[in-house]
Order: structure tokens, then sequence, then C-alpha cells
């Protein structure tokens, strides 16, 4: 994993350094982001379904560190549903590039504790307006699994990637990651095996235009 990170690392920045698989690296776009509604750069309050605070907002370059921690806290399940690799840390320069992003190719969001010292979830997109899809990954803290978080960091990334101008939003996760296929499911996303790997699943969900207004058009 180390020698495939360090190639990426060589390769276009707009690529993402978490994903080997990635099949279309992301093209620069204009973003919507900016304008769109959704977690602005001071954050949003929010609560897990027990009622723990948290802070959703977008990541910054001095997360780098607050991530290294929460990937060393990941379950070695965990680890390979997003990386798809046995991996024990997330390497310093990965990290500072993770949270560096370009607003017009990526948008990662976390979600921090009300104090801002841990990092509980991670979610992105990376926006590719050649097909005008979005793929998105995301992860959570083993000790806030269950509580929502999840949810939220996938519904909040559709909207900021249709937002953006994306008709979909896509990933890819282990078939025995059952708890990841059972949320794409209630939140509406298809489900199939990928034709080239028996042992994935890519999970997508068509994203209605926005009209006029910035809402959403129904069909």
């Amino acid at each position: 994993m180390i020698s495939i990170l360090s190639s990426v690392l060589r390769s276009r920045p707009s690529m993402n350094p978490y994903r080997s698989r990635q099949r279309i690296p992301p093209q620069p776009s204009h973003s919507l982001y900016r304008e769109a509604p959704g977690p602005c750069a001071s954050g949003e309050r929010v609560s897990t379904d027990d009622g723990q605070d948290l802070l959703l907002r977008p990541i910054r370059p001095d997360d780098a560190p607050a991530l290294m921690r929460a990937f060393g806290r990941m379950t070695p399940e965990q680890v390979r549903s997003r990386v798809f690799h046995a991996l024990t840390e997330l390497p310093e320069p990965v990290a500072r590039w993770m949270c560096d992003v370009d607003p017009d190719a990526t948008i990662a969001l976390v979600l921090v504790d009300a104090d801002g010292a841990e990092i509980r979830g991670e979610g992105r997109v990376h926006l590719d307006p050649a097909t005008e899809c979005a793929e998105f990954a995301l992860a959570v803290d083993p000790d806030f699994t269950g509580k929502g978080l999840g949810r939220l960091l996938v519904s909040r990334l559709a909207e900021a990637s249709r937002a953006a101008g994306m008709r979909e939003i896509w990933g890819d996760t282990q078939a025995e990651n059952n708890r990841m296929l059972a949320l794409a499911k209630e939140l509406g996303f298809t489900l199939r095996r990928e034709n080239d790997d028996a042992g994935l699943v890519r999970m997508s969900l068509a994203l209605a235009p926005m009209d006029g207004s910035g809402e959403a058009t129904t069909t």
C-alpha cells in the first residue's frame, strides 16, 4: 500500500490517494458548493442519535493530525472497507493532502467533537464534471457507529454533489460491509456487484437536478 500511496502522491493532485481503484480521476470543475446550502466554514451544530453534540464542517489543512488519530482508531475491518488494503496508520503526507482539498474537485466534511479536538466522522466526494458523477467515501469512529453519523454525512454529501451539478453519487464497498450496505439501501441507493471484483458492491444514487430556485426538482 505504501508504494501505491507514493505513486499517487507523485501523480496529478486531483487524484484521490485514499482510493487506488478509482477509474476516472476527477476533473476540475466550478463547484457551486461555496454558494450552496450546507455547512459553512464555521460549522454546523448537530447531534448524534443518542444526543451527543458534534460540529459538522468542511475539512481544513490543520485537521491532518486529528485525521491521522481518527484513522488509528479505526478497526481493521473499517480500514479495509475504506482503503481496500490492510494499513495500520495514515501516512502524514497523505493526511496533509486529504486535508488540503481543491474545492472545485473535492468536497470533504468532518464531524468533530464540540471542542474540535477529535474527528468522529469524515466523508468526501470527488466531483467528475465529465460524467457528472461524484464518488463518495466515508469513515466513522468505531465508538460513534450506529449513531446516525454515516447517514448524515452521505445525505449532506449528496446535497452538495447535487448543488455542484452532479447527476449521480456513487461508491464501492466490500460485500461483507453489511452496515454500509444497509445504510445505502435506507437512503435509496441501487446496489450491484462489481463485474471485475465479486467482493465489491457498487452503490449508486441518481440525484434530481436543481431548479432555478436552488431546490431539487421532482420527477
